[in-house]
């Protein structure tokens, strides 16, 4: 197996998770793959500076296949937030709630977002989803915002938005922050270890046998533990103060540092004997 064989299943691996991520929050492929542009361009472009002191457009085209014009474009404005991609980029079930917060047809007089039947004559949810849906099916968009509880079933066929966006239920954006904290410094590391091997970061990781489910808890205990009793240590040596370094110049150029644990635990699959599948409600269009 090549290089790029092992990369493109390394990747497959790893994209799997990220992209439960970007649904979980609300986002959809289109804003991840913007993003994703976004990125990549500016990642070349460090390494250009890091290397020549110089950015080169045609240089960073050639290893993204990215136009000039728009890394140009890319380059020349602020690195900020993405919310220039979200009304334009953002999924099918956030376009729905968008449409029905702001379209005039699914308000109430004051503005506020009406409580729909799901079939019938006149604003429905039904004639929500056919102008605003992008294609989707009634039923499989119904099932989703549901899904989400971004809405909630009122009667036998009335419906009440909750939310202005489809979001997993639990997410805030102090999670979702430390999510970003957390990958970004491990994914650095280990990409750190990779291209420089004989100057690696430290990481280090043990696996064993596998744990019976009667004896995960206290396995979990234990480790979280343990797991914090360390970085009390580390905290406290942190906090004694810096090093002294042995130049002036030497101590400007120390950077900062940060220790991370994480447990993983490999899902167990599901046994579909066991599985509980919820019965599908049928709605009924009143003729």
């Amino acid at each position: 197996m090549d290089v790029r064989t092992g990369a493109r299943r390394a990747l497959a691996r790893l994209l799997e998770p990220l992209t439960g991520f970007v649904f979980d929050s609300g986002l959809s492929i289109k804003e991840f793959h913007a993003i994703l542009r976004t990125a990549a361009v500016r990642s070349v472009a460090t390494r250009q500076l890091e290397t020549s002191r110089r950015v080169n457009i045609s240089g960073i085209s050639a290893s993204t296949g990215i136009s000039r014009a728009e890394i140009s474009r890319i380059l020349k404005s602020a690195p900020k937030s993405t919310e220039e991609y979200s009304d334009r980029h953002q999924q099918s079930t956030n376009k729905i709630l968008s449409a029905w917060h702001h379209d005039p047809k699914f308000t109430t007089p004051n503005g506020q977002p009406a409580d729909l039947k799901i079939y019938g004559r006149g604003p429905t949810f039904e004639s929500l989803v056919k102008l605003h849906g992008r294609g989707i099916p009634t039923r499989a968009m119904l099932d989703e915002l549901t899904r989400t509880r971004s809405i909630e079933l009122r009667s036998a066929q009335i419906i009440r938005l909750k939310t202005a966006v489809a979001v997993e239920r639990g997410l805030t954006p102090q999670i979702v922050k430390a999510f970003g904290d957390r990958v970004t410094e491990l994914m650095g590391t280990l990409l750190q270890n990779m291209r420089d091997p004989e100057n690696s970061a430290f990481i280090a990781s043990v696996a064993g046998a596998k744990v019976s489910i009667n004896e995960l808890p206290l396995f979990r205990r234990e480790i979280s533990s343990r797991g914090a009793e360390f970085l009390t240590e580390i905290q406290d040596m942190l906090a004694r103060g810096p090093i002294k370094a042995h130049s002036a110049h030497s101590a400007k150029r120390a950077p900062s540092i940060s220790v991370t644990i994480f447990y993983h635990e490999e899902p167990s699959k599901a046994n579909p004997k066991k599985s509980v599948i919820c019965q599908r409600r049928n709605f009924r269009r009143k003729t």
